[in-house]
């Protein structure tokens, strides 16, 4: 039942979830401690999303026609960082969990959003 939930969420909204965890980055690469992962990279001075791949879908509650589910998202980030006058780039992954809600209307999901985005470590 998840693997065809998630198929469906993927199918549906790959782009609202690529395009939010992609100003999330932009806007907050600062939070996430991106330079650990890396092995070039000293300093991240900018991050722009590559890649994602939903990985699975984590706690489904529905309350009446509300539906909310979390997604854990591997993301493929590039970080820049700059050094004698040259720009080092380098691709890391991390991984997010998002906080996600739709509206479950005659066997349809409509109004997705994600609500939250937080990093997810092992």
């Amino acid at each position: 039942m998840n693997e065809i939930f998630k198929s469906m969420i993927e199918e549906r909204f790959y782009q609202n979830i690529f395009e939010s965890l992609q100003n999330e980055i932009m806007d907050k690469y600062d939070q996430y401690d991106l330079a650990l992962r890396a092995n070039v990279v000293n300093e991240v001075l900018e991050a722009s999303l590559d890649n994602i791949e939903l990985l699975r879908i984590l706690d489904i509650k529905q309350d009446a026609e509300e539906i909310s589910f979390d997604i854990l998202v591997s993301c493929d980030i590039e970080i820049g960082d700059y050094a004698y006058r040259e720009t080092i780039l380098e691709s890391v992954c991390q991984w997010f969990k998002l906080s996600c809600s739709a509206i479950l209307q005659n066997a349809e999901l409509k109004n997705f959003s994600v609500d939250g985005i937080e990093a997810y470590n092992k």
